[in-house]
């Protein structure tokens, strides 16, 4: 795994020392106010960081949101966005970023990522398809993608409040973040709940290391996703140790129908 093509997002500021000792240099940021699921940070925060640095923004903005955006003060340190919300692409092109679109469960063919792909630097690769489907989007990729390599998987994500609205419908303790369990295939899953939204992640793991080697040709970064891991897990990964994770659905396609469900 090059090193120079990995893209680490970060969830502890005090970790990127440690992560540059291992000949890291690109960073991802979610944004405070703009992010939801992860640790957020501000301008504030990141403007001193040496490295190429990027902004996460996986939040679907309203338009008083936009234009909220538009105000801020962006560092210069600041080389380009990871957006989902197509409305800041031209916002921020015009700015003069980088801008690569991450819509993790849409964008699973070819014809579609090409399609985002004349107006976008790059396009994040699904989670939800199959090795084969990957290697094909790439091979027939306008421009290098980005893998999700390896983190815990964003199931989904909701506008609305569901752990603090659950636990007060129970008369529980208020909380912002648990962990539920589907009882079927006894699989956890937490929550983490700010005021813009739920996210909802597996409790294990991906690791799609295994098929970068095969993929590099195309491939513009390598995702690392650190939040909620031990740095000592993520130092494995970037060396190339074995860890706890698995294959997510590199070799089985993923379930749209519950007709489907074995």
């Amino acid at each position: 795994m090059k090193r120079d093509k990995i893209l680490l997002l970060v969830d502890n500021l005090s970790d990127i020392k440690e992560y540059k000792k291992l000949g890291i240099s690109n960073f991802l940021f979610p944004l405070k106010d703009y992010s939801v699921g992860y640790k957020s940070f501000s301008f504030d925060e990141i403007k001193s960081i040496d490295g190429n640095i990027f902004i996460l923004m996986n939040r679907l903005l309203e338009d008083e949101d936009i234009d909220e955006f538009v105000k801020a003060n962006i560092p210069s340190n600041i080389k380009g966005f990871i957006v989902e919300d197509i409305g800041l692409l031209e916002i921020l092109k015009e700015k003069g970023f980088e801008v690569i679109l991450y819509q993790n469960h849409l964008n699973n063919s070819y014809k579609t990522v090409n399609h985002w792909l004349n107006s976008f630097d790059s396009l994040v690769i699904s989670t939800d398809i199959t090795s084969m489907e990957i290697s094909e989007i790439v091979s027939k990729s306008s421009k290098p993608l980005v893998l999700n390599t390896f983190g815990f998987p964003l199931i989904m994500y909701s506008r609305r409040l569901l752990v603090s609205n659950f636990t007060k419908h129970i008369g529980a303790t208020v909380t912002k973040e648990m962990t539920i369990n589907e009882e079927r295939k006894n699989q956890d899953f937490f929550l983490k709940e700010n005021e813009y939204g739920t996210a909802i992640f597996y409790s294990i793991p991906f690791d799609y290391r295994s098929i970068i080697e095969e993929l590099d040709y195309n491939l513009k970064y390598y995702l690392i996703n650190t939040a909620y891991m031990d740095i000592n897990t993520i130092k494995d990964v970037i060396t190339g140790k074995v860890v706890d994770a698995n294959r997510g659905f590199l070799d089985e396609k993923t379930i749209y129908r519950i007709g489907d469900i074995k």
